[in-house]
């Protein structure tokens, strides 16, 4: 009985730090990343990576802008920022602000505040575009709350984020694995999991937001992520599916996302606007 009913508990418990984590594509994590080993090396300050991304011949949107980081639709401009508001997700009414904290040749840092809560996330640049390196939104690193702390190190990352380049019609994928540790009231477990995205590029239109209304291109994002947790012999699945449509406006990155998702059997929708935006 006492077995059943811990583990009850710690279901509980990530449960709610998942319908934290994955409500949103910035999601709280810590104000340091962990480290990362990724499928493919990523350049070092002695090893520079020179080769520019694709550009668009007869098709396609062109990257904007000069060097790997460059993108059309999401700007990496070292100190950019963008503050959102969601509504009717699954932990209530929430804002938080998104800037891009470091610009690297081969990558970049994006921070995300949520109140006095910061959480960063590393992103590598790449010939066919923006790669995230952590959980993304969903958070590789560490997730704390007064009696919870997740470490995640990411150990492979494949696929594409955000591409160089997108027409109507693509599809493409990321995917990574992770593991680490999980203490839930003093008590040290093990974690293991992985996550899959898939992105569809449906089509253009207007959109308006607080912020202004803008011509977007409209992509399907849909998520599933499984992770298993096992504390002093007990082992807790927990899986999020979530199906969103985000807003994408080239040369200011994206304005809004809609949809729904389910962790562990509770389902939610939310809605994410952006407020203001500010790119140097």
């Amino acid at each position: 009985m006492e077995k059943n009913k811990n583990k009850s508990i710690l279901s509980l418990l990530l449960t709610i730090i998942f319908l934290t984590a994955c409500s949103s594509p910035a999601t709280v994590s810590p104000t340091e990343p962990q480290p990362i080993e990724t499928q493919a090396p990523q350049a070092t300050p002695t090893e520079i990576v020179t080769e520019l991304p694709a550009t668009s011949e007869g098709g396609g949107t062109p990257a904007a802008g000069e060097g790997l980081c460059a993108n059309a639709y999401y700007p990496v401009h070292e100190g950019a920022t963008w503050s959102y508001k969601s509504t009717g997700g699954p932990t209530g009414e929430y804002s938080f602000t998104d800037t891009i904290t470091l610009v690297r040749e081969d990558g970049f840092t994006l921070s995300s505040q949520f109140g006095d809560l910061t959480r960063t996330q590393e992103w590598a640049c790449k010939p066919e575009g923006l790669v995230a390196l952590q959980l993304g939104g969903t958070s590789a690193a560490t997730l704390n709350s007064e009696n919870i702390q997740l470490n995640l190190e990411v150990k492979n990352v494949s696929g594409v984020t955000y591409p160089s380049q997108i027409n109507v019609g693509d599809q493409w994928q990321h995917n990574l694995d992770f593991e680490g540790k999980m203490t839930v009231a003093n008590q040290e477990g093990s974690a293991t999991g992985n996550a899959q995205t898939n992105f569809n590029a449906l089509g253009n239109e207007s959109v308006t937001v607080p912020a202004g209304t803008f011509d977007a291109l409209k992509i399907q994002i849909d998520t599933t992520l499984n992770i298993n947790v096992s504390v002093q012999a007990l082992s807790v699945p927990v899986k999020f599916s979530g199906s969103y449509t985000y807003w994408f406006v080239k040369d200011v990155g994206w304005v809004k996302a809609s949809g729904t998702g389910s962790v562990s059997g509770t389902s939610f929708s939310e809605t994410i606007e952006l407020q203001s935006y500010n790119i140097p």
